[in-house]
């Protein structure tokens, strides 16, 4: 796929993770990495090697029940076949293992927003600590510096994997599934009653 279709498919799945989380009535309020008064709070840089920045798609606040004014992040995949979302996804670990080794308050809740299921042998682990390690490693040169991977291994922070791994979630959407929310004037009346009772 050309890179500037690619991109307009990646502008797509964040606008529609967007609307979708908002349809859930659990988001007080979100953002994407291309709005300029938030893309501040929401980029990060790699420790080491070129020590480029980075950000993930989405942002915002939940509320409502545990979740109430937690901050979460996401990042959004519109694929419509596995394709490289495996590798992406060790990218994305490895960020967020970043996010928190420098700014552990930034982000209560990471979410990775799919279309499609991937690495689908490894599906039970993708949330667990080994898959943040093995994340960390692949991106050991960013996070390390240019070590060899035993060293890079042993550098690794069990408590950051530890609040990386309880802060992931995986959510898979689909086309018709996108529907199947709550319409806008109802949310719209959901709000409306949220105001008055002052809750919001």
């Amino acid at each position: 796929m050309p890179g500037e279709e690619l991109h307009e498919v990646g502008a797509d799945g964040a606008r529609r993770a967007k609307e979708w989380l908002e349809a859930t009535t659990r988001v007080k309020a979100s953002w994407t990495n291309t709005d300029r008064k938030w893309i501040r709070r929401m980029t990060f840089k790699w420790p080491e090697g070129k020590q480029t920045t980075f950000s993930l798609d989405l942002g915002g606040l939940l509320c409502g029940g545990d979740f109430d004014n937690d901050i979460f992040m996401a990042e959004c995949k519109k694929y419509s076949s596995p394709g490289d979302q495996g590798t992406h996804y060790l990218s994305y670990l490895a960020k967020c293992y970043v996010i928190i080794s420098q700014q552990p308050e930034a982000a209560d809740h990471f979410m990775w927003i799919t279309w499609c299921p991937f690495n689908v042998t490894d599906w039970d682990k993708l949330l667990t600590e080994d898959w943040v390690r093995k994340a960390v490693l692949a991106h050991s040169k960013e996070i390390f510096g240019d070590i060899p991977s035993d060293e890079a291994e042993e550098l690794i922070d069990a408590n950051v994997v530890s609040t990386v791994t309880e802060r992931l979630w995986m959510i898979v959407l689909s086309d018709k599934q996108e529907k199947l929310v709550i319409t806008r004037e109802h949310r719209a009346l959901i709000q409306k009653h949220d105001v008055l009772e002052g809750v919001r």
